[in-house]
């Protein structure tokens, strides 16, 4: 049974029932470390052998397991009248739920009393909380009468906590049916210490399959524009998220609500999802009983996506969705346990830079599982000796982005991964989106060969202005085919960007700083020619500011993306954004590009985005 060196009840009802609150501490493997947690039991758990679902809660800064933020009076959310008495305790005391509130210490020296939890933004010791979590679990439901199951399992939390709780849930979908965040950042710099990474929930959007989420703001809150931010980009591609606004600076607010959200997805789980994708930080880890080894000592991401018993698409990138992908990777992948046991499946592996095809035959092992070997690039890969379709990519016919109220004329490039021919393929797109019409949903994937491709029109209008992207999916063949697309502004053409080629320009830097940087790499005339890297700026009284950039154009690599850190300006955990695009050196002269420009302007807490069209023309070289 768990080390008791301190006890409290607490009258934690305005009913009179006292949920039992235990300040525990167990030896942790993982951490090399005893640890603290606290855990809130509800009346009734001492007098049956009754099981509950648990909620874990990740405390935020300054925080401990058992000590309401520093500095911060009236927010102690544990217990007491604080909140109005709408605190953990005072749910528990009326719920059949357990909640088990973790200790994110994380001292740089022993004995130090650090006030940054968690080992993120920056990565400063050894401990990995993520794979804590997993031992905690463990130890939680071998040590109390939990229901030891995703579906009875949840995350929650503040601020950086908050934060922790999307990114753990994210991690280990298999182990959470629902995640909850009170105002965390959307952004913080996360991983193996000397490989850490830029982790952005709002491209984190597929690790979510099979889980219920739900963001609560403040509208008074110092990360507001974060949230909004992120809130663009989920509720268009996450079927089961939710969100509601508090007038409210930075707390907790309405913890019954969100605690009765998680109590919901209890009693209504979400089923183990039949495609997920999934992108992780680390060499190795393991999701939805499939397991992944790389010997990768660089930062960045080894992602898979639309994974299903049919196969999957891989790579390993510096950054996502569209980093460059890392060569002189080695992955080694298992499969779920998809297929009778010793029976021999074909494999095809897709290469999709350029098109080439590899087959082989591997036999699964006695629990009905393959062993695969893969590189960094990207990758289809099909399972099966009958035809099998993937949704592999897509280009936008007459513009470089989707545009609200105008026609977007999509030509998505399926291939076939599988074994044998495919027939004649009907296909029907579908969008839970509001405000996107299809113009017309069924389509027909020809016969293909076996690893031969053909592109399939699609169009489709936005009619509503905030959208920033737009999820479609096409059926067919008992699969389903994601397609996520960017939407942008018809913003007007900018008369006064710069062009930066490797020229010196006063920069901003952490928001309102100016430094004199050489931004891109060409001979500097302010022209970009074939073969050149460059920026686009944009002045700000005594600077300039660069401008992140999208678009589709076979001459341009967008892949190199940079992080403006504005921590010490707005004290949140997130980046501005600038792309320093690459034209490629067979690029002819007289090549008119088209860019769409994104240029974030600091107001602290309300920070502007302005939109601009950027027309280029590639200049011959001199």
């Amino acid at each position: 049974m768990p080390r008791l060196p301190a006890l409290l009840l607490l009258a934690a009802s305005l009913w009179g029932q006292q949920a039992l609150v235990q300040d525990r501490t167990h030896d942790s493997e993982v951490l090399n470390e005893t640890r603290n947690y606290r855990i809130f039991l509800p009346p009734g758990y001492g007098e049956s052998d009754k099981r509950y679902p648990v909620i874990y809660w990740f405390h935020g800064h300054s925080e401990r397991y058992n000590k309401p933020p520093a500095n911060r009076p009236n927010r102690n959310y544990d217990q007491g009248e604080d909140y109005g008495g709408n605190t953990i305790a005072a749910f528990v005391a009326r719920n059949d739920v357990i909640v088990v509130k973790w200790d994110g210490y994380n001292p740089r020296t022993p004995d130090e009393q650090y006030p940054r939890p968690y080992n993120i933004s920056p990565v400063e010791t050894g401990r990995q909380f993520p794979f804590y979590f997993r031992e905690l679990v463990d130890y939680v439901d071998a040590s109390y009468r939990t229901i030891p199951d995703r579906e009875h399992r949840a995350t929650a939390g503040l601020s950086m906590g908050g934060f922790m709780s999307y990114w753990v849930s994210g991690m280990f979908p298999h182990l959470v049916g629902s995640a909850s965040n009170f105002m965390g950042s959307t952004e913080f710099v996360i991983g193996p210490r000397s490989s850490d990474v830029e982790y952005r929930h709002e491209e984190m959007h597929g690790n979510y399959e099979g889980l219920y989420t739900r963001l609560v703001t403040g509208s008074l809150d110092f990360i507001r524009f974060y949230h909004r931010r992120l809130n663009a980009i989920w509720r268009f591609t996450r079927d089961h998220h939710e969100t509601e606004d508090f007038e409210f600076d930075h707390g907790t607010p309405g913890m019954a609500k969100t605690l009765e959200f998680h109590m919901k997805a209890f009693a209504n789980p979400l089923p183990r999802p039949a495609q997920w994708s999934h992108a992780n930080v680390y060499p190795a880890f393991k999701v939805w009983d499939w397991e992944v080894m790389t010997d990768r000592r660089r930062p960045g991401y080894t992602w898979l996506e639309n994974v299903s018993r049919l196969g999957f698409r891989s790579s390993v990138r510096e950054r996502l969705p569209d980093g460059k992908t890392l060569d002189g990777i080695r992955i080694d992948m298992v499969t779920a346990p998809h297929y009778p046991a010793g029976e021999t499946q074909v494999v095809t592996r897709i290469r999709l830079r350029d098109g080439e095809v590899s087959r082989e035959s591997i036999a699964a092992d006695p629990e009905g599982r393959l062993s695969l070997v893969l590189d960094g690039e990207a990758y289809e890969v099909g399972i099966g000796a009958g035809p099998v379709l993937a949704l592999a990519g897509h280009t936008l016919d007459g513009a470089a982005w989707v545009k609200p109220r105008q026609p977007a004329r999509v030509k998505a490039r399926f291939w076939n991964k599988g074994g044998a021919r495919s027939p004649a393929t009907p296909i029907d797109w579908t969008t839970g989106n509001p405000s996107v019409a299809i113009k017309k949903a069924k389509w027909q994937v020809p016969p293909l060969d076996p690893g031969a491709q053909a592109e399939v029109p699609l169009e489709f209008s936005v009619f509503d202005e905030t959208h920033e992207i737009v999820k479609l999916t096409a059926s067919g063949a008992g699969q389903t085919f994601p397609l996520v697309l960017r939407v942008f502004p018809d913003a007007p053409v900018a008369a006064e960007a710069r062009i930066s080629d490797g020229r010196a320009f006063p920069v901003y830097q952490r928001a309102t700083e100016v430094e004199r940087l050489e931004l891109g790499d060409g001979n500097a005339d302010g022209q970009v020619n074939a073969g050149e890297q460059f920026a686009v700026l944009f002045p700000d009284g005594d600077g300039f500011r660069a401008a992140e950039l999208f678009g589709e154009h076979p001459c341009l690599d967008l892949s190199f993306r940079v992080s403006d850190r504005w921590g010490r300006y707005d004290n949140v955990g997130a980046t501005s954004k600038y792309t320093l695009p690459s034209v490629k050196p067979e690029c002819a002269a007289g090549t008119e590009l088209e860019l769409m420009a994104r240029v974030l302007w600091p107001d602290k807490p309300e920070h502007r985005l302005t939109y601009h069209t950027v027309r280029i023309t590639v200049a011959a070289k001199p």
